[in-house]
């Protein structure tokens, strides 16, 4: 008996501590995810993979920067990407906003909407090419609805499709290294708090009881939400560090050849020094 009321207890005390913790994620709001950026090399393509759980839907945005872009530029695009992904946003999946003429002012003339020659294929295993074309530069390439899009004149297949969704960009600039920032937003992540609120019973038809069991199923919801959105930003933050890590690397390699070759400069003026003076 004391067994069982020891469970009892340690059941109890689990699930306060869950409801608990669920109670601060939503009074914290959700954080923001930031869009992952990748680099392309000279004559290169680099592909990801992605699925969509099912009765879901995704909508995608790209844009394609130089790699010697200025880092205020390639923040600012990426703060504004992120403004077009995030949800509850003014400017979700629209259009970005006008480019500020500081901005402007760090863009070469002749690349700003110009032809990149870098190209986004979007592709299913099995089906025809979803999108196929090429980026101009700093201008936002969007695809709403894959999943729809995939099933358009496939009427037989409408679940996922086994081997995922592959995006894929291709670099074919001899002479110049791209980066690609973008980001996927599941339909499910979009006004996902309606949703719940469609499918569930109206609160004034449910007990005490059950509205608290459905605000733990909207808490495990936004908790999920919350490991996306860590998972996207721990990306970002990687490709950062890698970046950064790259760039020291260089400068230790650099400056170790300054080095050396200021010392056999030393080293040969010295003895030419001595000799002309026949110390040696």
């Amino acid at each position: 008996m004391s067994t069982y009321r020891r469970s009892s207890r340690a059941c109890f005390l689990t699930c306060l501590l869950y409801l608990t913790a669920a109670s601060f994620v939503l009074l914290a709001g959700t954080s923001n995810a930031y869009p992952i950026i990748t680099d392309v090399g000279e004559a290169d393509v680099k592909c990801f993979n992605f699925n969509v759980p099912d009765d879901d839907d995704a909508h995608m945005v790209f844009i394609a920067l130089p790699d010697n872009v200025e880092d205020e530029v390639e923040e600012w695009f990426n703060t504004q990407m992120n403004e077009m992904t995030r949800k509850g946003s003014s400017n979700f999946m629209k259009s970005l906003p006008q480019v500020s003429k500081e901005i402007h002012d760090k863009i070469s003339g002749d690349e700003y909407n110009g032809r990149s020659n870098v190209y986004l294929k979007l592709t299913v295993p099995k089906r025809p090419v979803l999108r196929h074309q090429m980026f101009m530069w700093y201008a936002p390439v969007v695809v709403m609805n894959v999943v729809k899009a995939a099933q358009r004149g496939n009427n037989k297949k409408k679940g996922p499709p086994p081997g995922g969704y592959s995006i894929c960009f291709e670099n074919k600039n001899s002479d110049q290294d791209v980066k690609v920032i973008f980001d996927v937003v599941l339909m499910s992540d979009e006004g996902q708090e309606d949703e719940i609120h469609r499918k569930i019973i109206k609160k004034e038809h449910l007990t005490p009881l059950e509205q608290n069991f459905q605000e733990g199923i909207k808490a495990a919801n936004t908790i999920l939400n919350e490991m996306k959105y860590m998972e996207k930003r721990e990306a970002r933050m990687r490709h950062t560090a890698e970046s950064t890590n790259s760039k020291i690397r260089l400068f230790s390699y650099i400056s170790v050849i300054v080095l050396l070759g200021v010392t056999w400069l030393q080293r040969t003026y010295l003895k030419s020094y001595f000799k002309k003076k026949k110390l040696m």
